[in-house]
């Protein structure tokens, strides 16, 4: 193997060419080293100049400028030895690597192979000038075909937001085994059971509830035995939430059925009043203090004492009384939108009385229900709203807080009489000697399936609205033929006559989420005109509709205050569980 360090040096220091240059030695510590890599029968030789004094290993193309370095003190090639990369190095060589080397003994010197003439491969074909001028372009005339134009009602801009999409159709999710609709979605406030509760001593009351804010939702992976003998298991999956008490700072695994509302229980006062009886000196509100405490402990740990709960309980009540007394307007959106021009009333008939009767009647309507956002050509308009600790979303069923017999309780311009009893409900009333009267939708309350979301502005201040339709609670069997049905009342799907056109919303889902089941031997009937919806303010809304399957276990959790003892392992349990999506 050669290096041509001496032809290289001889370059840098301009001898006389034509002469072949050799290193007599190598300076002091200095040392030459053969490096082998590859397979042993057929290695590749790569040679490395390494110098004691410093620790450096110079590949073998480095060596040449590295010599012309130490020969003529060249500083500006010093910076060939300070790690840098080898092609760099390699390129920044230039001159040093034309000249001529000797071939390895075992690798062969490389000849130069006469390769074979090329054949003409344009001598016995036409000219392209001449092929591109015989070739004939296509050019016809036809009919003007234009695409249709967008029409003014689609939104293509503003899109249903993935959040709201997701949490909608978690909620229209069917039920399974071991499985239900989710209801429960991040960021909300809500109770949790606690595995066993904390009960007060020489007492009957105990904690059973803890006020927690749900971090992530997902599916709970555990196995069930199985009755047959080849397979020991089953595994079951249902949904669970991750949750975080407040005060305390700890995050704990749970299934939807330890969780409820925040809104469907309360404190009692037997245990609020130790509360407010306990010592200001018994009070320890610091950070130590709070998230040490642990209301689940793992088995077979001692459970906290009730005196122990106190205070992280008081503080808890009070976080979650403050969240529950804000809301907040989400996912702003701008609906620019063309409206048609509406349709212009008649003109005044010439006779004084006729005027004024015209004008009477030009006033009521200005007055109606529907009244709301339609004449506006550039509303602002937001896909959901945070409503305490509840996230509300447009499209989502809510409570309201006007009960049916305060709403038009006898009828009114487009709002329809609540509906009377069915006949098992008309028949258990004579039975007992009541008014059948008041077993019909009167002494029930209002639902409303919110459509829009947007802003009033004007008069100096900007308001929210809702919109929407309204819905009472029917029962099953009751019928009215005198009331008109949505598919008999429009026909091709217009709206009744004088009715703005409809403004989307972003996502269009008002059809495809539908409404959820409703109680058990009721359904949910529309108390508007067909065409028509109510504009209201938010202070109305109660909060979101949870449908039955899921009230069951609530109403079983709060009449039992408390659980088996095998809830305890499983909730520790699925802590230690992957909480899948």
């Amino acid at each position: 193997m050669s290096i041509p360090a001496g032809d290289a040096i001889s370059v840098a220091k301009q001898l006389p060419n034509g002469k072949s240059y050799v290193l007599k030695d190598f300076p002091a510590n200095y040392h030459m080293f053969e490096h082998h890599k590859g397979k042993a029968d057929a290695p590749r030789h790569d040679v490395y100049l390494f110098v004691a004094l410093v620790s450096v290993l110079f590949q073998s193309l480095s060596l040449m400028p590295f010599g012309s370095w130490e020969m003529e003190a060249m500083r500006a090639s010093a910076n060939t030895v300070l790690k840098k990369p080898q092609r760099e190095i390699t390129s920044s060589m230039g001159k040093l690597l034309c000249t001529s080397s000797t071939p390895s003994p075992t690798r062969p010197a490389w000849t130069k192979s006469e390769k074979p003439e090329k054949k003409n491969i344009w001598a016995k074909q036409p000219r392209l000038a001449d092929h591109l001028q015989n070739a004939k372009t296509y050019v016809a005339v036809q009919k003007s075909v234009s695409l249709p134009k967008t029409s003014p009602h689609i939104q293509t801009k503003s899109v249903m937001w993935v959040e709201r999409n997701n949490h909608l159709r978690d909620a229209c999710r069917p039920a399974s085994e071991g499985s239900f609709p989710r209801w429960f979605r991040d960021g909300e406030l809500v109770w949790c059971s606690l595995a066993e509760p904390i009960v007060r001593p020489d007492e009957c009351d105990a904690i059973h509830f803890w006020p927690a804010i749900i971090e992530a939702t997902g599916i709970l992976l555990h196995d069930v035995p199985a009755d047959s003998a080849s397979t020991p298991w089953v595994v079951r999956q249902s949904t669970a939430c991750k949750v975080k008490f407040l005060a305390i700072q700890r995050s704990y695994l749970l299934p939807d059925a330890m969780i409820i509302p925040y809104q469907v229980d309360v404190i009692p006062s037997t245990i609020l009043q130790p509360i407010v009886d306990r010592p200001v000196p018994e009070w320890d509100l610091s950070p130590n203090q709070l998230t040490s405490f642990d209301p689940c402990p793992p088995p077979p740990g001692p459970l906290p004492t009730f005196s122990d709960a106190l205070t992280p309980l008081a503080l808890a009540l009070q976080i979650a009384s403050a969240l529950s007394g804000f809301w907040s307007l989400t996912d702003e959106w701008d609906a620019k939108l063309t409206l048609p021009p509406g349709v212009r009333p008649p003109p005044p008939p010439p006779s004084l009385q006729s005027a004024i009767e015209f004008a009477g009647a030009n006033n009521a309507n200005m007055g109606s229900i529907s009244s709301g956002p339609r004449g506006q050509g550039h509303p602002t308009r937001f896909q959901g709203f945070w409503w305490g600790g509840e996230r509300i979303w447009a499209d989502d069923l809510v409570r309201l807080k006007v009960p049916r017999n305060c709403l038009a309780s006898m009828g009114a311009q487009h709002i329809f009489a609540p509906s009377g009893p069915g006949p098992k409900s008309r028949s258990l009333a004579e039975s007992r000697g009541g008014d059948p009267t008041l077993y019909g939708a009167s002494s029930r309350g209002v639902f409303m399936k919110i459509d829009t979301i947007f802003l009033v502005e004007g008069s100096g201040k900007r308001e929210c609205r809702v919109t929407g339709m309204l819905y009472e609670l029917a029962d099953l069997d009751w019928e009215d033929h005198n009331l008109p049905r949505i598919g008999d009342s429009i026909s091709n799907g217009a709206p009744a006559t004088g009715q703005p056109p409809e403004l989307p919303n972003p996502g269009a889902t008002g059809g495809f989420f539908a409404l959820p089941s409703a109680p058990a031997g009721f359904k949910f009937r529309p108390i508007l005109a067909p065409g028509y919806e109510v504009v209201m303010c938010p202070s109305l809304i109660s909060g979101r509709y949870y449908p039955p399957h899921h009230a069951a276990p609530i109403d079983n959790t709060i009449s039992r205050r408390g659980h088996s003892p095998t809830i305890r392992s499983y909730v520790n349990a699925g802590n230690r569980a992957s909480l899948g999506p």
